[in-house]
């Protein structure tokens, strides 16, 4: 897939140079990296034209909540294939005892569910405290 042609008088053709001190170029990094810009040079360029830069912030009370989240959802992935597979051996035998056997992981499992939503519910209630109050 070829880039999109860009207009003549929109080409960036010019060249400019610039020095900056050590303390003002790591501010510009570390405005980059909280930026929606690529490069160095595209956050000078919005600078300079005074162009719209989004700035990205991150909520560290969140991030820790954000992870725990994803943790509690591979673990509701992983009973959800461990209920899929008793189901499967529940269906692929005749023996009662088997099936009762394979019934019984099923009810274990679903209890598993049970704790990881209630954990849910209570990480839920806390997240709707912290944005309503803002």
């Amino acid at each position: 897939m070829t880039r999109k042609k860009v207009e003549v008088s929109q080409r960036l053709s010019n060249k400019v140079t610039i020095r900056l001190s050590q303390p003002f170029y790591n501010k510009m990094e570390k405005w980059l990296e909280n930026s929606n810009c690529q490069t160095m040079a595209e956050l000078a360029r919005n600078i300079i034209c005074r162009e719209k830069i989004i700035w990205y912030h991150k909520d560290s009370k969140l991030e820790s909540t954000a992870l725990e989240l994803s943790a509690i959802r591979k673990e509701l992935n992983a009973i959800g294939n461990n209920i899929n597979q008793i189901t499967r051996y529940f269906h692929g035998t005749d023996i009662p005892n088997q099936k009762m056997f394979h019934a019984l992981k099923v009810v274990d499992e679903y209890k598993k569910v049970e704790s990881k939503v209630g954990q849910l519910l209570e990480m839920m209630e806390t997240i709707t405290k912290t944005w309503l109050q803002k």
